[in-house]
């Protein structure tokens, strides 16, 4: 997946123009030629298959005539077994190269997925933060709202339990009012039996 535009034309060219300012064509040296952007896995995929596309060449080396027949076939038997190997071990870490790259480029993209799915998670977890703050608060003022209520409810009692004793203490004394009414009720009737009593014996006189 190219990332901010980045093609293989784009690294063609900017390869293409430093092996003509007489540079080597590296990751770096083709990001930086680019402006510093494009990701070092899509540009590394694109210069393997720029190399691929180039033709290759072989500086031809005369032997010198000096030589024998002998050494010369030697040489370029020798010679043609090299390229061959170092051919097939330039494809090989072509092949290996570009397989990195797919890999790199699938890893940045799940990179990318897990740096979203972070960031929902961190604003969930502030949302859900929040919510808890408030759930404590509100536990805070619930608290406070029974504490309240349980002190009013301890004043109600202490001021019933007065109230209890107030009214005991009045039926008592109504008690002994009562009885001492009784007494002067007894009282008053022997006082008005003497009083008859002697009415009666002044009467008689």
């Amino acid at each position: 997946m190219a990332r901010l535009g980045i093609s293989a034309t784009h690294v063609a060219a900017a390869a293409d123009a430093l092996l003509a300012e007489g540079q080597q064509p590296t990751i770096r040296a083709v990001r930086e030629r680019l402006g510093d952007t494009g990701s070092p896995n899509t540009i590394q995929r694109h210069l393997v298959a720029w190399r691929k596309a180039r033709p290759a060449t072989v500086a031809a080396q005369e032997l010198p005539q000096a030589l024998t027949a002998a050494i010369a076939a030697e040489l370029a038997r020798a010679s043609s077994a090299a390229r061959e190997q170092a051919q097939a071990e330039i494809d090989q870490a072509q092949a290996e190269a570009a397989d990195l790259a797919t890999v790199g480029e699938t890893l940045e993209a799940e990179r990318d997925e897990l740096a979203a799915q972070v960031q929902a998670l961190r604003s969930e977890r502030d949302t859900l933060t929040g919510r808890i703050e408030a759930i404590q608060a509100e536990i805070e003022r619930v608290r406070g709202a029974i504490d309240t209520a349980r002190e009013q409810t301890q004043a109600a009692q202490q001021a019933a339990a007065v109230a209890q004793a107030q009214v005991q203490a009045m039926q008592e004394r109504a008690t002994r009012a009562e009885a001492l009414v009784a007494q002067l009720t007894q009282d008053l009737a022997k006082a008005q039996q003497e009083a008859a009593h002697l009415r009666g014996r002044l009467d008689a006189k």
